[in-house]
C-alpha cells in the first residue's frame, strides 16, 4: 500500500509538471487521499495490535515463562540429587564384586538384560530430543522477542558493543530470554549423550554374549528352537533401535562408514557392533 502511495505521489508530481488535464490530476489526488487514509487506519490497527501483544507478553507470557524457569530449576536440582544417589549405589555395588558369576545363564537374566538395553536406548534418544527441543524453544522465543526491539549497534572505542536488551531498557522477559538463549547455545550435551550411548553399547555387548551362549544351548535342543528364533527377532529389533539412535545423536565422520564417539569407533553396521579403543 505504501509503495502504491509513493507511486501515485510521483505520478501526481509529473502531471503537475506537465500541466496535465484537471480531471487526471484530481483523479490521482483522490486516489492518493484514499491510500493515505487506508495507511493511517492500518497504522492505527498495527499500533493497537502491538499494544495488545505487549500486554499479553508482559502480563501473561512473562509470568508463565518465569514459572517454567523456576520449574526447570527445581527439576534439575531433583535430578542432581537422584544422580548422586545413583552414583552412591553404583559405588556400593562395585564393592560387592561379581556375585553369582558362576551361575547358569537363565531366561530371566537374558530378559532383564534385554529390557535394560531397550530402556537405555529409549532414554538416550529421548534425552537428546528433549535437550534439542528445549534449545529450539528458547532460541525461537528469543528470536521472536528480538524482532520487537529497535536496536542500533553501539559503537565504542573498543568496537561495536555486544548486544544486550538491558542496554536499551527492555522489559525483564527480553533480558532473561536473551541470557537463557546464550547460555543454552554455549552448553553442549554431546559429552553426556556420548556417555549414555557408550553405556547402552556396553549393555548391548553383554546381551550379545549372553544371547550367543543361550542360542548355542537352544540349538542343541530341538525343543528350544522356537525360543532361539525369538532371540534372533529380539536381536534384530535391538539392531534397528541402535541404528535409529545413531541417526539421531551420532555425528557421521569420514566416509560415513563409521561413527566416532568420545574416542571410540562404532561400525555403522550394528550386526557387527563392537567397541574399539
Amino acid at each position: 500500500m505504501r509503495v502504491a502511495y509513493d507511486r501515485k505521489c510521483r505520478k501526481l508530481k509529473r502531471l503537475d509538471e506537465r500541466g496535465a488535464e484537471a480531471n487526471k490530476v484530481d483523479s490521482t489526488r483522490n486516489i492518493i487521499r484514499s491510500l493515505s487514509t487506508k495507511i493511517r487506519i492500518s497504522i492505527q490497527v498495527v499500533d493497537k495490535i502491538s499494544v495488545t501483544i505487549n500486554k499479553i507478553r508482559d502480563e501473561e507470557l512473562w509470568p508463565l515463562l518465569n514459572e517454567l524457569i523456576e520449574g526447570l530449576n527445581r527439576m534439575w536440582k531433583c535430578m542432581l540429587e537422584c544422580h548422586h544417589s545413583q552414583c552412591q549405589v553404583i559405588k556400593e555395588a562395585k564393592s560387592l564384586g561379581s556375585i553369582g558369576s558362576g551361575k547358569k545363564l537363565s531366561d530371566d537374566h537374558l530378559k532383564a538384560t534385554l529390557q535394560l538395553e531397550h530402556e537405555l536406548i529409549s532414554w538416550t534418544i529421548k534425552f537428546s530430543s528433549w535437550i534439542g527441543a528445549q534449545k529450539g524453544y528458547v532460541r525461537a522465543l528469543n528470536n521472536w522477542l528480538l524482532k520487537c526491539l529497535h536496536y542500533e549497534p553501539e559503537v565504542t572505542d573498543d568496537g561495536i558493543a555486544p548486544f544486550s536488551p538491558s542496554r536499551v531498557g527492555a522489559p525483564p522477559i527480553f533480558v532473561i530470554c536473551n541470557q537463557w538463549s546464550q547460555v543454552m547455545d554455549r552448553i553442549s550435551e554431546r559429552e553426556v549423550v556420548d556417555s549414555m550411548r557408550i553405556f547402552a553399547m556396553s549393555i548391548f555387548q553383554l546381551w550379545e554374549q549372553d544371547k550367543s551362549e543361550m542360542h548355542q544351548r537352544m540349538m542343541a535342543n530341538k525343543d528350544l528352537e522356537r525360543k532361539a528364533r525369538n532371540l534372533d527377532r529380539e536381536d534384530q529389533k535391538l539392531h534397528k533401535e541402535i541404528q535409529a539412535m545413531d541417526k539421531k545423536i551420532i555425528l557421521v565422520s569420514g566416509d560415513g562408514n563409521s561413527l566416532s564417539v568420545a574416542g571410540h569407533v562404532y561400525q555403522s553396521d550394528t550386526s557387527n557392533t563392537s567397541l574399539q579403543g
